[in-house]
């Protein structure tokens, strides 16, 4: 049941999760809208190499890909807003969460820890998934890089999320699907938990992660709450 983190950090006092991968099914929604507005743009992504975006925000995202091929117009906030639009549309008719969701935010309640969410995702994805999964109400604190200056792996948006529930970072446990999201909380001093997904899976530098599940549904095999000296 060994961490990788320091146990002087003392007892976890707050739970902070990504959302997109994590906590919800949206990521082939995303990489659907993706190549749907790139390819209406005349970017055909399948022709680039795979770069790892999961957790970054959609401003960067379409800054990224403009340096694939300038498209001249719309403007870079014109396609992340069509980009975003589109995303909110398809979670608003329905969307899953990822398996275990459920079950860890309330396991986190279980244990006294407040609760936030910390997320790339821009606030019309944000609140399309929080009305279809109708979980706002376990939450403490919402908060999107899309009020940062920097999207993850900058680690903004997770001290924006600390501060919001008034825990040091350092008391914080971060749960994440995406190297970019652990990233982001390692560098805010976080204690990290990885379910990788996505591009995630395979790629070396999820060893950066304290502890890594398959699925939230093993959040309680004794790894998070020894992490969390819980």
């Amino acid at each position: 049941m060994s961490t990788r983190h320091s146990r002087s950090a003392g007892r976890a006092r707050a739970a902070i999760f990504d959302l997109d991968g994590l906590l919800v099914d949206t990521e082939a929604i995303w990489r659907s809208v993706h190549l749907e507005v790139f390819g209406e743009l005349g970017l055909d992504l399948t022709r680039w190499p795979a770069i790892v975006t999961t957790g970054m925000r959609v401003d960067e995202v379409v800054a990224l890909r403009r340096s694939y091929g300038d498209w001249g117009t719309p403007s870079d906030s014109e396609v992340a807003a069509t980009i975003t639009q589109r995303v909110a549309g398809r979670v608003a008719q329905g969307v899953d969460a990822c398996p275990g969701a459920i079950d860890a935010l309330d396991w986190c309640h279980q244990r006294g820890l407040p609760t936030a969410v910390a997320t790339g995702s821009t606030w019309p994805v944000v609140d399309a998934v929080l009305e279809a999964l109708d979980i706002g109400e376990r939450l403490d604190a919402v908060v999107s890089a899309q009020d940062e200056e920097h999207g993850k792996p900058h680690p903004a948006v997770y001290l924006t999320a600390a501060a919001k529930l008034a825990v040091p970072p350092a008391a914080c446990l971060a749960f994440e699907d995406a190297v970019n999201g652990v990233i982001a909380a390692k560098a805010a001093r976080m204690r990290t938990v990885m379910v990788p997904a996505g591009s995630s899976i395979g790629d070396p530098r999820v060893v950066l992660a304290d502890v890594h599940l398959t699925t939230l549904l093993e959040i309680d095999d004794g790894r998070v709450a020894a992490l969390g000296d819980l």
